[in-house]
């Protein structure tokens, strides 16, 4: 359920490099040439501009994020350019693998082209948004060899210092053209960058003395000074501005009262850009609502005979009112909601290899969030593998746990961990035989796609053996189809948050500390983002069922699982039309 650490929508395009070569016994053709001067170009530009692509090849962060219009222009140009270049590719000289990729990058460019043509209609501020979340760990697998590394760290600190200048530059044109935060998320933003802005004994950007052993003692203690000083009178105040910004009087009597992307200027058109974008389907706002509201209405049905088998006589709030307060669900520390995580795990673990035909080779494992996140996230998120951390851990979020059920644990790590995220992800990382570029995509509705359609696998496996671990699966997914109801509703139909608020304390299991930072998280933070669960695990299913049909006995789960994962990730037209090859070939062997 938790957002992955995607490329963020506004400020970010997912990470390209060379693809790998491929054994031939022919010269390639110009095609291929082509192809791969194109691949190459895209992977130079993204080292000199996107720091998650330098960590994923191992190097030393030198960029931080630009998040200014005048850059998003540049990118949006270089683009273009690679997407007419595509456009002049042969397909009868590429390969089917091949055209796949080129497929697929043209598909991603011109998404994220269509995102970034709204620039504005975007706040950058917000927790699951911005991208100061996410540059803590840069500056902490940060290793200092001597003077050189040292200078690239007071470097990087002074770009941190740059970012916040150019967010709160955006909040400023954002505001004379009309677009202010609502009221009602004021405090949780301010909350965050206040949470950042610590003093520099307290601050994650401050060097411990035992990372400086290689330096010579002065040295360390002149650059642990520098530090300071830059923290003290550039990054602070940075982020203390940000804060003061948005919380001064006359910002807070100019914010609009209601939320949602709609009520700016050109915000209706860049939210259906970001239906497309996240979904990958052709689908309005309206339709999406419309299927959130059966699917609501089809899993209450079903949880309605679970409750019945559980020998309730009460209404359905009554039931989940009190789910929400027995002690049986509620965890007493972190370590307790580590080991709630972590007991289905172990219970799957043997039954892998019915169902897949190769798992990944990264290890797995929970951790806490960082505490400063989690005032203002619901849940947290899966972080994947990466040359310096090679386990892909869910980050789980253990403040206020008397009123964060886990009930939903084993649904919920299914979906994160194995054979959810860590799974796709991890294998998709591992696989050398994609072109590197297609290691490192995760379009939305894949991913999440996939990480709800193994939650519900879990299911099929026998997994939820005790029928209110089941009502947990089936209150996840009321969750998540409540989402498509409230994030098109409060974006879209005009919603007020607060009917998005009681639609899901009617229809979910969620406390109100969870729906309050989740109704933000829709109309606020990333638009849109929600819609990608549901609807794509709906198409992975779909695309089953297809299978099942037209291969009959022919069909093998394990070959199936096989098929969606094993060219990695891609946008869910383009991965229908690669089962359909699929099917194609498994309908040919004997």
């Amino acid at each position: 359920m938790p957002g992955l650490r995607f490329a963020l929508v506004l400020l970010a395009f997912t990470p390209l490099a060379p693809p790998l070569a491929d054994a031939q016994t022919a010269p390639p053709s110009a095609s291929s040439k082509a192809l791969a001067e194109i691949l190459d170009d895209n992977h130079r530009h993204e080292l000199e501009v996107n720091y998650h692509a330098q960590m994923q090849a191992g190097q030393k962060v030198t960029r931080l994020p630009d998040v200014s219009i005048e850059w998003s222009r540049k990118w949006v140009e270089f683009a273009r350019s690679v997407r007419a270049r595509l456009a002049k590719l042969d397909p009868a000289g590429l390969s089917q693998e091949e055209q796949l990729t080129r497929e697929i990058l043209d598909w991603e460019t011109q998404a994220s082209i269509g995102v970034l043509d709204h620039f504005w209609a975007g706040f950058q501020v917000t927790a699951y948004n911005s991208p100061l979340r996410g540059l803590e760990r840069v500056f902490a697998v940060h290793t200092f060899e001597g003077e050189a590394d040292t200078a690239r760290y007071l470097e990087l600190l002074r770009q941190y210092a740059t970012l916040a200048g150019q967010l709160r530059a955006n909040l400023e044109t954002q505001r004379s053209r009309g677009m202010l935060l609502p009221k009602e998320a004021i405090d949780a933003v301010a909350t965050l960058f206040r949470a950042l802005a610590v003093k520099p004994e307290a601050s994650p950007l401050t060097v411990a003395p035992a990372r400086l052993a290689a330096l010579p003692p002065e040295k360390a203690a002149a650059f642990e000074a520098e530090v300071r000083r830059l923290l003290e009178t550039s990054v602070n105040p940075a982020l203390e501005g940000l804060a003061a910004l948005i919380t001064a009087e006359d910002y807070r009597r100019a914010a609009p009262e209601r939320t949602g992307l709609g009520q700016y200027p050109g915000g209706d058109a860049a939210y259906r850009q970001l239906v497309r974008y996240h979904t990958s389907l052709d689908l309005t706002p309206e339709e999406i609502h419309r299927r959130g509201l059966a699917e609501v209405a089809r899993i209450e049905a079903r949880m309605a005979g679970l409750r019945e088998k559980l020998g309730f006589k009460g209404t359905q709030g009554e039931f989940h009112r009190s789910l929400k307060t027995d002690p049986r669900f509620l965890a007493k520390t972190p370590d307790d909601v580590a080991e709630r995580l972590m007991a289905p795990i172990r219970r799957i673990e043997p039954l892998v290899s019915s169902y897949f035909l190769r798992t990944p080779k990264a290890p797995y494992g929970v951790a806490r969030l960082a505490p400063r996140l989690e005032a203002v996230m619901t849940y947290g998120y899966y972080q994947g593998p990466t040359p310096d951390k090679p386990r892909g851990d869910y980050l789980f979020n253990a403040s206020r746990l008397d009123q964060r059920s886990q009930l939903n644990a084993a649904a919920l790590i299914y979906h994160e961990l194995v054979p959810g995220h860590h799974f796709q992800i991890a294998l998709q990382m591992e696989n050398e035989s994609l072109p590197a570029f297609r290691r490192n995509s995760l379009p939305t509705a894949f991913a999440e796609g996939w990480g709800e359609y193994a939650s519900d696998l879990a299911e099929e496996m026998g997994l939820y053996t005790d029928p209110y671990e089941l009502y947990g699966r089936l209150g996840m997914d009321a969750f998540l189809s409540a989402r498509l109801v409230v994030d098109t509703g409060m974006n879209a139909l005009g919603w007020p948050r607060q009917k998005a608020i009681d639609f899901m304390r009617e229809h979910t299991l969620e406390s109100d500390v969870q729906i309050d930072t989740e109704t933000l998280r829709y109309a606020v933070d990333i638009p849109g983002q929600a819609l990608a669960y549901k609807t794509g695990a709906s198409k992975f299913w779909e695309l089953r069922r297809k299978a099942e049909k037209a291969l009959g006995p022919k069909f093998d789960l394990r070959r199936f699982h096989e098929a969606v994962l094993g060219s990695g990730a891609m946008p869910l037209t383009i991965l229908e039309k690669q089962v359909d090859r699929w099917i194609g070939e498994e309908t040919k062997t004997d």
